[in-house]
């Protein structure tokens, strides 16, 4: 390419929008690193060593007695001898029974930069509803892994999102424009209520806990099991948490968010939490509002967002890659 050629290109840049520039890049970021793609997120073969790190065993039963059984469609199937069922190493995974398996490790480092659904689609070339249908087998996939114990000194507290009907063709309501309000003041029925617990070590509970203001019984089912007895509760002074630590028996500090001292011995306060929220707002920005029966889902990737965000570049996407996919042995059900 001609001196005067390439200087052309960089002019012609400028003409291009948003969204032509990030196609650009994707392609360019493809054709120089094709190697550190396949080695981080593609590699299914690092799927089938983390899904059977201790032994292949029956994916259905549980067994050991498992022995080779052929190929089909050039991968390994297994039989297992107890029960009499066959699979392979993607059976009862997202992934399975999927076409594109080539695309599916460029799919999650999209998810990973929080493209789209049409997006991802475009730059993916594959149809907008195997999108949607890809990123809520994922997601669905992340909610099945059982959430870790919090303990020790335990962050709490709640924020809102307006209910939100996005996709719906039956509306009983008015239809609003994107970035609509809600028709009542203050804390309503028209708003989700979204309860997060962090404790000092980051491990995360984020919860859809209803419709409008929290109460304590709901906080007794969303996070009253995943707290070790025995913990220190770090609230803000709404009435709905003090119940709740005097039912569950649990120590509680309540911070005054009106005082300017925010922190308690130096060691007691929520901003841990209250960053969170703030991170986690605006992630959910990009998509201009996500459907309140969806809404659960995307809590829990955020969470795994959040949790690799420090980690080096390839690496969250390596560890979303086996969460998703070896986390559990069970079939794969699509939840609605």
């Amino acid at each position: 390419m001609s001196y005067i050629s390439f200087n052309q290109i960089v002019d012609a840049l400028s003409n291009l929008d948003k969204t032509q520039k990030e196609l650009l890049f994707n392609i360019l970021h493809e054709a120089i690193q094709p190697v550190q793609l396949e080695k981080t997120i593609s590699n299914l073969n690092e799927l089938s060593e983390n899904r059977f790190k201790e032994g292949q065993i029956c994916i259905y039963c549980g067994s050991s007695m498992v022995r080779r059984f052929g190929k089909y469609r050039n991968r390994q199937r297994f039989h297992c001898r107890l029960c009499h069922r066959t699979f392979n190493d993607l059976t009862a995974t997202p992934i399975h029974r999927t076409h594109h398996l080539d695309k599916w490790g460029r799919y999650l480092e999209y998810m990973i930069e929080g493209f789209s659904i049409r997006k991802c689609a475009k730059l993916l070339k594959i149809s907008k509803d195997t999108s949607f249908t890809w990123r809520h087998k994922v997601l669905h996939a992340l909610s099945l892994i059982p959430a870790e114990k919090l303990q020790g000194i335990i962050e709490a507290d709640e924020t809102y999102e307006l209910f939100s009907e996005k996709g719906s063709r039956q509306l009983n309501r008015k239809k609003r424009k994107r970035g609509g309000v809600a028709t009542k003041r203050g804390i309503s029925n028209e708003q989700v209520c979204i309860l997060v617990a962090r404790d000092r070590t980051k491990n995360t509970s984020s919860q859809v806990a209803g419709l409008g203001r929290i109460d304590s019984h709901t906080l007794q089912l969303r996070i009253g099991s995943q707290i070790v007895p025995g913990s220190i509760l770090c609230t803000d002074e709404e009435p709905t948490f003090h119940a709740f630590c005097r039912k569950a028996n649990l120590t509680q500090v309540m911070i005054n968010s009106q005082d300017k001292n925010r922190v308690i011995d130096g060691i007691y306060h929520i901003q841990n939490v209250n960053a969170y929220h703030s991170r986690l707002k605006e992630w959910m920005d990009r998509f201009h509002g996500v459907a309140t029966k969806y809404l659960q889902n995307y809590l829990i990737w955020f969470e795994h967002l959040d949790d690799s965000r420090k980690l080096a570049d390839g690496m969250g996407q390596q560890k979303l890659f086996i969460n998703a996919f070896a986390s559990y042995p069970g079939s794969y059900v699509l939840a609605a």
